[in-house]
């Protein structure tokens, strides 16, 4: 914000203000002693409003400045109504926490179903291994606490290219037995899928979705080799989505909890340092990278085709 001059009277900054604001561009005005001080929100308006400020000041009665208090009043009540209609329309992550899946969130449904099926699969003899080797980015074979693969994803370069997805399925036991990975993955798909579905649709979530798992089970198996599995990554794809949105696109309707933020980014971080034992660390970072980016990216390139 930048002071660009000043006029003598309350009531012809008044008049200034609302001619400005009829051009697009939105001042302050502070009163000074004996004058009103004129400051500029936006650098890049700046040697716009100082032009208007000179022509104002030698002659301002000119027919120009006439009518721009009533055009003014109904840009104001205009963007009064845009923000009363945005906070009826936001999505709150914590009002996806009491509802039930639905058939208006099928692709959440099914992310969550999934996961749940093969993990009942997963912890029989029968399917338990052959599920593992078809839904893992890369067949493998263990000797001991050897594991034995191709860095090369032959797999998915002979055509089987659901790899680069269906270990978002894989989901294993924790301490005591208790299926906790896949409890706290399926908790967090529920509010920031459902959320986003709701939001933005079942075939924008399913975009995010694809967008988020590839990179960030590439990156773990780059990393540490084919055993992994869980939604951890599209988790904090989505929750990385959300966030930016949040941050740098008020018109999303999306609102990510102060609490929430710190949860996921504290949990990042603890488990880097290893503290949470074997956790999939790369694939968090690639969901969260790339959801990250999504969100920013799409916001930008919105803002980009308003201005011209």
């Amino acid at each position: 914000m930048r002071k660009i001059g000043s006029l003598p009277s309350g009531q012809q900054a008044k008049l200034f203000e609302d001619y400005l604001l009829t051009t697009g561009v939105e001042i302050k005005v502070e009163q000074s002693v004996d004058q009103w001080s004129i400051w500029v929100y936006d650098e890049d308006q700046i040697e716009h409003a100082k032009q208007e400020l000179q022509e104002f000041s030698a002659n301002p009665d000119a027919e120009k400045f006439q009518g721009a208090t009533r055009k003014a009043e109904a840009i104001r009540e205009s963007k009064i109504k845009k923000v009363a209609d945005s906070a009826r329309k936001q999505v709150n992550v914590r009002d996806t926490w009491n509802q039930p899946f639905t058939s208006r969130c099928p692709v959440t449904s099914l992310l969550i179903g999934v996961s749940v099926v093969v993990y009942l699969f997963m912890q029989t003899n029968e399917y338990g291994g052959q599920i593992r080797q078809a839904l893992s980015i890369s067949s493998f074979q263990t000797s001991g606490n050897m594991i034995r693969y191709s860095p090369y994803l032959l797999d998915i370069r002979e055509g089987e290219v659901w790899r680069l997805v269906t270990p978002i399925f894989i989901h294993f036991r924790g301490t005591g037995g208790l299926p906790l990975h896949l409890l706290f993955n399926c908790f967090m798909t529920y509010q920031l899928g459902g959320a986003i579905e709701g939001n933005r649709g079942s075939t924008k979530l399913l975009l995010l979705v694809l967008l988020a798992a590839i990179p960030s089970n590439l990156a773990q198996f780059y990393w540490a080799g084919p055993s992994f599995g869980g939604l951890s990554g599209v988790v904090y794809g989505m929750f990385g989505y959300m966030w930016m949105k949040s941050k740098f696109d008020p018109q999303s309707s999306f609102y990510v909890p102060p609490n929430m933020v710190v949860i996921l980014i504290g949990w990042f971080f603890l488990c880097m340092t290893g503290a949470m034992g074997s956790v999939a660390n790369m694939a968090h970072a690639g969901g969260l990278g790339m959801g990250m980016l999504i969100g920013v990216g799409t916001t930008f390139l919105k803002q980009a085709g308003k201005s011209k």
